[in-house]
């Protein structure tokens, strides 16, 4: 740049720098298709409503003392802000409906709108979790008839239908494993996980507390059976692998490896977030699968964080 002898731009080279500053300080932060969309408590106020409530009617509390004694401090939004603000962000999101994605990943598989549809029927949608059991049985008897769908389907002895996520499932069952160590006064300390399973798969054995060690792919993508046989000893607890794999790869050594950790003295977690990709071709069970998880947001086709 070509400076005055005061170190001063000429005014023709602040009219070149200046307008690419201005270009990314626009009032409502939009460059053409890249927006940076603020949090809506960022943009709301408390005192501001899209919608006209009627009066809360005065009646007695049945609260037992729990009444909230301060504002919520929930942001408030015209119906136009909410509107344009959830919409730009749906604009931020990349699915199977916008474009290809090569992996197999739980994000972008497809989900069925009837299974959408069905998911929102009253009897599920409008349940409460202390609703009186009596007026659930509906519901209770889907849940049962599903958990023996599921035993069949895995070939697992028995089924928990209370966690609530796939991480949840996980440390449930290296927590079972680790129960079923205790009992038997086996205080092993060390989980395998292989460099192709998921990434909860060491955080849950190191929340458990237990350590933790990779096992190596080999040349295919696939666990190196012998490099796990060479770490298996009596401090090993059990491997957790991801079946298929994070590559989208069936472990054709599943068996080979089971029985191995099983000789050792060691459990096998399979994390089942790949199921969908198996289901009815072949059990966990058959393979030597001590315990595993089933993803709702996969198998069952419900969006994340149902």
């Amino acid at each position: 740049m070509n400076m005055l002898a005061e170190g001063r731009p000429t005014k023709q080279e602040e009219n070149l720098v200046m307008p690419e500053q201005n270009s990314v300080t626009t009032h409502s932060g939009n460059r053409a298709l890249i927006v940076d969309e603020p949090l809506i408590f960022e943009t709301g106020s408390p005192d501001r409503s899209g919608v006209d409530l009627p009066a809360a009617p005065d009646v007695a509390s049945r609260l037992g003392g729990l009444e909230r004694t301060a504002p919520i401090g929930l942001p408030g939004l015209s119906e136009g802000e909410a509107v344009r603000h959830y919409t730009r962000l749906s604009r931020q999101n990349y699915a199977i409906d916008v474009g290809l994605f090569p992996l197999g990943s739980c994000t972008m598989k497809h989900n069925p709108r009837l299974n959408e549809k069905m998911a929102r029927l009253k009897g599920f949608a409008d349940i409460h979790p202390l609703q009186p059991v009596e007026t659930v049985q509906g519901a209770l008897g889907v849940i049962n008839e599903l958990a023996v769908w599921l035993i069949e389907l895995t070939g697992m002895y028995g089924v928990a239908m209370s966690p609530k996520a796939g991480a949840h499932g996980e440390l449930c069952g290296i927590l079972c494993i680790r129960a079923a160590l205790e009992a038997r006064g086996d205080a092993r300390e060390v989980i395998l996980v292989p460099e192709s399973a998921h990434g909860t798969n060491p955080a849950t054995a190191a929340f458990a507390g237990y350590k933790v060690e990779d096992i190596p792919a080999n040349s295919d993508g696939r666990v190196d059976l012998e490099a796990l046989k060479a770490r298996l000893g009596p401090d090993v607890a059990g491997v957790m692998i991801t079946n298929p794999n994070t590559c989208g790869l069936f472990e054709p050594d599943m068996k080979a490896i089971s029985d191995a950790v099983h000789e050792a003295g060691g459990f096998v977690y399979c994390d089942g977030a790949n199921f969908n990709a198996i289901v009815g071709k072949v059990r966990p069970g058959d393979l030597g699968v001590d315990a595993m998880h089933i993803n709702l947001h996969k198998t069952f086709s419900t969006p994340h964080g149902g």
